[in-house]
């Protein structure tokens, strides 16, 4: 299992397990944050964190 820190919004850090990880988006603009990510996971449940996309995809070594 692989995991990764990221950011909550409210400042807190976060781990998660990148093999649970659906997708990941831009936060819709009537999100908690202003900007960062939407990760979606197989259980259905959802993390907003205050990484840019670009950042996430990175630190997921997903290619955008």
């Amino acid at each position: 299992m692989a995991f990764v820190q990221f950011t909550r919004p409210d400042n807190q850090a976060v781990v998660i397990n990148t093999e649970r990880i659906i997708t990941a988006a831009p936060v819709p603009a009537d999100g908690m944050l202003a900007q960062g990510t939407r990760i979606a996971f197989s259980n259905g449940g959802q993390q907003d964190v205050r990484e840019l996309i670009d950042v996430a995809m990175r630190r997921l070594n997903i290619s955008g």
